[in-house]
């Protein structure tokens, strides 16, 4: 997370997903959610929390963060290859 009370944003999520270059399905399946959760994740505004539980929201996080995602304080995405997909 950028911060400690922040939440990653929809823009975030979607950033993130195509530094990766990996499809909603394969960013479900990493973290341990539905597809469907990805899609509702990524359906805001950029700088918008996507309206998911906490659970949820921090699983993809997680998943993101594993894959060699890094959030900014500002907003940021950036991308630093840990496995390839």
């Amino acid at each position: 997370m950028p911060n400690g009370d922040s939440m990653i944003t929809s823009g975030q999520i979607r950033a993130a997903r195509g530094y990766l270059g990996i499809t909603a399905e394969e960013l479900a399946n990493l973290a341990g959610v539905s597809r469907m959760t990805i899609v509702k994740a990524e359906s805001m505004g950029p700088t918008e929390t996507p309206p998911l539980n906490v659970s949820n929201l921090k699983a993809i996080e997680a998943a993101l963060k594993n894959a060699g995602i890094n959030f900014g304080l500002a907003g940021e995405v950036g991308f630093k290859p840990q496995q390839p997909f």
